[in-house]
């Protein structure tokens, strides 16, 4: 599903302000992604000059699904500075996170240190990330944009049996525009049309609410998606 109006993370920074340099950047064609170079020093600055900003919180669609779930492996796709990941491995799960910024890698590494837990920390665009087959008993991407929908095959394959996929970002609003140019989040149904029947689709909605991203004082339209292999 190769739609080229599909935001990525990257994208979101424009639309929702959170790093001011971005709106600066001139915008990529909208079929063009920008090199991995620039990907990272675009969230290098997000993670050195703007990380008072972004929530520490973990993820409150996340915590809900997995509450209860005995811990197995997780991926967190887009670590960033390690919220998601630094939760799930206070509950016992053996993390893994990836993500192309090192400066946010290494803000997860520091913290985790600090807390005295253990987080595996892979410094990567997710593109280029072995997921390995059947491996995953949880894989999180949160506010990750296209990069869920264009690596919807691996992805699928890293889960083990029973493995659980758990998607929250944006749902496409006319008056939200991404940095390549189109329109920011996902159109409706984009998330059941990439990943059924691949797996089984246990909760599914689309819905307004404060999202992690962004203004976070302001409801938004989010998408969200709890998905099962098996």
């Amino acid at each position: 599903m190769q739609d080229p109006a599909y935001p990525n993370r990257r994208a979101v920074l424009r639309s929702l302000a959170v790093l001011p340099a971005v709106a600066a950047m001139k915008a990529a064609a909208p079929e063009t992604a920008l090199p991995a170079d620039d990907d990272r020093d675009v969230w290098n600055r997000v993670f050195t000059e703007e990380v008072s900003r972004l929530p520490s919180y973990p993820n409150r669609f996340m915590a809900a699904v997995i509450q209860g779930r005995k811990p197995g492996r997780a991926l967190d796709v887009g670590m960033g500075q390690g919220r998601n990941s630094l939760y799930l491995a206070r509950l016992g799960w053996d993390v893994t996170g990836v993500d192309i910024s090192d400066k946010g890698v290494g803000l997860a590494r520091a913290e985790a240190a600090r807390l005295g837990l253990k987080i595996n920390c892979v410094v990567s665009d997710i593109a280029a990330f072995d997921v390995g087959r059947e491996k995953w008993d949880l894989i999180i991407g949160l506010y990750m944009g296209r990069s869920i929908l264009f690596q919807a095959s691996p992805l699928t394959a890293g889960l083990a049996s029973a493995g659980l996929l758990v998607v929250e970002h944006f749902r496409r609003d006319a008056g939200r525009v991404s940095l390549s140019g189109g329109q920011l989040g996902y159109p409706v149904n984009a998330l059941l049309q990439t990943f059924v029947p691949s797996l089984r689709i246990v909760h599914y909605e689309e819905v307004q609410d404060f999202p992690d991203w962004g203004d976070q004082g302001e409801r938004a339209p989010l998408v969200r998606m709890l998905a099962r292999r098996g």
